[in-house]
């Protein structure tokens, strides 16, 4: 369950560790999102050794306070499979991606649900461990 306000990691390949939830996208009134929703970042803290190895326009990109999209991939609240299984995570997590739901960077760490992956094949590309 992601808020305004809600910090959460970033867990893919781009420099950015940690961010903070500005706005849950899509209906105006929505203030919720949960595992597989679109929201928009600030980016509030930055892993300085992969920011000293990007390039230089990248670099600009991923700076302390820009603002990007973000697809939330994991939560720390309950998430119901057809079955009746329940599964829950140790943190809240989430992607950078584009504006057409792809990911930014090419490898994306930790666990990814099978449901995100058949909602978003780019999403099952990039994903090493998907559960």
């Amino acid at each position: 369950m992601i808020q305004l306000g809600t910090f959460l990691k970033i867990t893919d390949k781009t420099c950015v560790t940690l961010a903070q939830c500005i706005k849950v996208l899509g209906n105006s009134k929505r203030r919720i999102a949960y595992t597989g929703d679109l929201i928009l970042i600030s980016v509030q803290w930055i892993n300085t050794k992969k920011y000293a190895r990007l390039k230089a326009r990248l670099q600009q990109q991923y700076l302390k306070g820009s603002v990007h999209r973000a697809l939330v991939i994991r939560t720390k609240v309950n998430f119901m499979r057809i079955t009746g299984i329940r599964i829950k995570f140790n943190e809240n997590a989430g992607i950078l991606i584009t504006k057409r739901v792809v990911p930014v960077s090419n490898r994306v760490y930790g666990p990814v649900l099978r449901e995100l992956c058949e909602k978003w094949p780019s999403l099952g590309c990039v994903s090493h461990c998907i559960i």
